[in-house]
């Protein structure tokens, strides 16, 4: 079955806009995706050295899952993840993330959760973080190395898979720090053109090909006018604002579907001036509390506009916490947790690095006060709201997503739930969970910097019941081997059959 192309979604949406069941009738949806942000870095799951006032009222009006997950443990992939439904080691990039350089990692074709929210007569926006590539190798002004040209419209890119607005840059950390409205970055000068610049040292064109991507980011450089680039010391206030402009100045009487990627609380970690030193445990205490007040922005032009209690709230992360990084070791130094009890760390398969804090608030369907041990993922959001819209996904969309929406809402569903999740690490060292059992198809942790290594007095495997060992220390890989075949034919079968359902 062929996607459903632009066109027709947007004729789609008319139509369900006239028809018997008005879409303003449906809730809008905020989902808030912080950056890094781990499983013991907010007071509602258990930390002590922090204080997040704000998530913790999301979670106390809503619904705390303590099961959740990113299937992957690096930004780009996670996102694929969330916006298509399918594991992101499927695609050209496999466990990677994208660059300046990069092309746009979905393929426009694709049907996306954007897309569905348009099917049902939603608005929809992306602000902030975006981290999955623009352009492809085919468009004027390709560079083989620097990839797309900057100065001209970055096209295709998210308005190209589904949303209707984009304000954001193309990630953190790395050249060139710029805001993208749509499809232009702002503020370019034709006379001051924005240049990507390579490496200088003898050998680096000829090398390009050779070198992870990650390297390249590393050694690109940028120049224009200093207007066109952001300071990360504004970014976080920069991306609040317009999040919340966009919320106050929206007119329609449609639906919204807002989805907020934020830069906190990836490194480098500078918080605002106003933050710092505000935390007993340092720089990432302090960015985490800007995080905390960014998320009651949010909620308070949610009330300003009267649409908070007809909104369905979503804040969840990316993937798990960085522990071993200057200064964010200084946290651990001071006893906050930031995995809380969880292995491993982001880059990692461990449960460190990609069980996620996942919130959901809505006062209609959702009970306040309430916590869920059911297993659900980042994917599964693509499966869960057509779930709830009654909407057919195509049959090759979403292909490893489930629905969720029992958990979410209390309301039933006829569609399979979750009960196995494939994860992988930066280093394409993967891992399988079934109920309570998880394989892991190495040594280690697969993390970015670990050199896979065989230890021939070890087990080649590592098997944990985290119903009784989340912190995956006691590996029973040599108790159950009928466990280990099992696991590893299931795994096999999702990557040869390209779905996991």
């Amino acid at each position: 079955m062929k996607y459903p192309s632009r066109i027709m979604i947007s004729l789609a949406a008319s139509l369900l806009v006239i028809g018997s069941v008005c879409a303003k009738d449906r809730p809008n949806v905020v989902v808030l995706l912080m950056d890094d942000l781990g499983y013991g870095d907010l007071s509602c799951y258990g930390a002590t050295k922090v204080k997040t006032p704000n998530v913790d009222q999301l979670a106390a009006a809503g619904r705390r899952f303590t099961d959740a997950h990113s299937p992957a443990s690096v930004c780009t992939p996670s996102r694929y993840n969330l916006l298509t439904g399918r594991y992101a080691w499927r695609t050209w990039n496999g466990s990677s993330t994208l660059w300046a350089n990069d092309p746009l990692l979905i393929d426009p074709d694709r049907f996306t959760i954007a897309d569905l929210f348009q099917t049902q007569g939603y608005s929809t926006a992306c602000i902030g973080k975006w981290h999955l590539g623009f352009g492809d190798r085919n468009q004027p002004g390709w560079d083989d190395i620097l990839g797309p040209d900057y100065n001209l419209p970055l096209k295709p890119g998210p308005n190209d898979v589904g949303f209707e607005y984009f304000w954001g840059f193309p990630h953190v950390g790395q050249f060139p720090h710029i805001i993208i409205e749509n499809d232009r970055v702002l503020n370019l000068d034709p006379n001051h053109p924005l240049k990507i610049t390579p490496d200088k040292r003898a050998g680096f064109e000829k090398d390009y090909l050779r070198r992870p991507r990650s390297g390249l980011a590393a050694a690109l450089g940028q120049s224009g006018p200093d207007e066109m680039f952001y300071k990360h010391k504004d970014l976080s206030d920069m991306l609040t604002d317009r999040a919340v402009r966009w919320i106050e100045e929206y007119e329609s009487d449609q639906p919204f579907f807002l989805y907020v990627a934020h830069r906190n609380i990836h490194a480098p970690i500078i918080p605002a001036k106003r933050f710092r030193e505000t935390s007993e445990i340092g720089p990432r205490g302090d960015f985490i509390a800007e995080m905390d007040w960014s998320v009651g922005q949010v909620v308070d032009a949610l009330q300003r506009k009267q649409v908070l209690e007809n909104t369905l709230l979503l804040l969840t992360s990316d993937n798990g916490g960085v522990v071993r990084y200057q200064p964010i070791e200084y946290a651990a130094d001071h006893g906050h947790l930031i995995n809380g009890p969880l292995r491993g760390q982001k880059t990692t398969v461990y449960e460190g690095g990609h069980r996620i804090p996942f919130i959901a608030r809505w006062p209609k369907m959702i009970k306040a006060g309430s916590t869920s041990d059911e297993m659900i993922a980042l994917t599964d959001m693509l499966a869960t709201f057509s779930d709830y819209f009654e909407f057919e996904l195509p049959d090759d969309a979403g292909e490893d997503s489930f629905s969720v929406l029992t958990a979410l809402l209390d309301v039933p569903s006829s569609r399979p739930r979750r009960n196995v999740l494939v994860n992988d690490s930066f280093s394409s060292l993967f891992s399988i969970r079934q109920g309570p059992w998880k394989l892991i198809l190495g040594q280690d942790g697969g993390g970015a910097g670990e050199l896979p290594h065989l230890d021939a007095e070890q087990p080649a495997v590592q098997l944990y019941h985290l119903g009784r060992d989340i912190a995956e220390k006691d590996n029973l890989s040599k108790l159950h081997p009928d466990r280990v075949a099992q696991l590893t034919a299931l795994l096999e079968q999702i990557r040869r059959t390209g779905r996991s359902h």
